[in-house]
This record gives C-alpha cells, structure tokens and sequence, in this order.
C-alpha cells in the first residue's frame, strides 16, 4: 500500500473504534511517506481519545511544526492542555486557533471555558456572550464526544457558585439557562 492509502485505512481503522490498529497504521502511513501534519494531527487526536495526553501534546506539536497555519492543530493542543488542566497554555492555543480562523465558535467556547477555570469571568463572559447565541441555533454542532469541555465548564461553575455565584460571569439568566441546557444534553 502507498502512504494514501495507509492513511485512508489508519482513518477509517479510527472511526471503527479500533484505537490501537489506527495509532499503528498511522505510524505506518508516515514511514512511507504521508503528509507529517495529517499523520500528527491524527495521531494525536487518537491518543486524546484514549486520555494518553503526553502522546496527544507530541503528536499536536508536531502538527504544529509540520503546519503551523492550522487551526485544529491549535484547538486540539488547547484540548489537550485542558484535559491536563493546564488553562493558560488552553487559552493560548484557543485565541491562536481564533486567530487563524475567526469564525472558529468551539475554539470560542473551549477559551471561554478555560478563562472561567482560571477565574477569568469577565473574559469568560465576552466569548460566551459570542457563542450562546450559535449554541442555541445548533447546539448539535457543539457536542463534546470526550466530555471534556463539559466537564470543565461543570467544574467552572461550580467553582463560580462556591465562590461569587453564577453573577460571576456576565450572562442572563437567559443565556445561562441556554448553557445549562447544553451542558445536560446527552
């Protein structure tokens, strides 16, 4: 097989749930030669999957090295950063994700989340203020298969309710209802 085909099979391997058959194929596509930054990018997206999150920051480094224009490569790393509760490095990757696509709402929402970990609720509120609006037209676009932004945002208010309530960040009760609701969705 060429590396384009190994890469289409490593993919297609992934989407089966077949986690450690990708994560091999993956390595195989790259030996012969596939795009680094797909093969990265992939990578690391599986081992993000599988909660390996050293494996998942050296592959998305890599991505970013590979490409450092790309936009997921940044907002997968910021994932990640998450998931090791790292929030400054989180938020760092999601405003560059941002900055190479504007228009990015759930690099909008992950930095919202992380400032809100890192108590940061004015800046919380301005991206959340930003992204409700979109999360109420399609809240299906916003699912976390991972759990990981929920989980972090859960964590965000409750910290918010143990330490100023929910005032702390600038929404209506509106808007808060709307992120409650999409925060419970399965």
């Amino acid at each position: 097989m060429d590396a384009q085909e190994l890469l289409r099979e490593a993919q297609l391997l992934f989407v089966d749930g077949k986690d450690k058959e990708s994560l091999e194929a993956f390595t195989k596509a790259l030996e012969t030669g596939a795009d680094p930054y797909s093969v990265y990018l992939s990578r690391g997206v599986v081992y993000v999957k599988i909660k390996e999150t050293d494996s998942a920051l050296e592959n998305f480094n890599k991505a970013i090295s590979a490409n450092n224009t790309s936009s997921r490569a940044y907002f997968y790393r910021g994932i990640t950063c998450m998931m090791k509760e790292k929030f400054e490095d989180a938020v760092s990757d999601f405003t560059r994700a941002l900055e190479l696509k504007t228009d990015y709402a759930m690099a909008k929402f992950c930095r919202a989340v992380s400032y809100a970990r890192l108590g940061k609720f004015d800046e919380s509120s301005k991206d959340m203020l930003v992204v409700i609006p979109q999360m109420e037209q399609s809240a299906q676009s916003f699912a976390d298969s991972y759990g990981i932004i929920r989980t972090q945002m859960w964590k965000a208010m409750a910290q918010m309710d143990g330490e100023s309530g929910r005032s702390a960040l600038s929404l209506s009760e509106k808007e808060m209802e709307t992120l409650e609701k999409w925060l419970k969705a399965d």
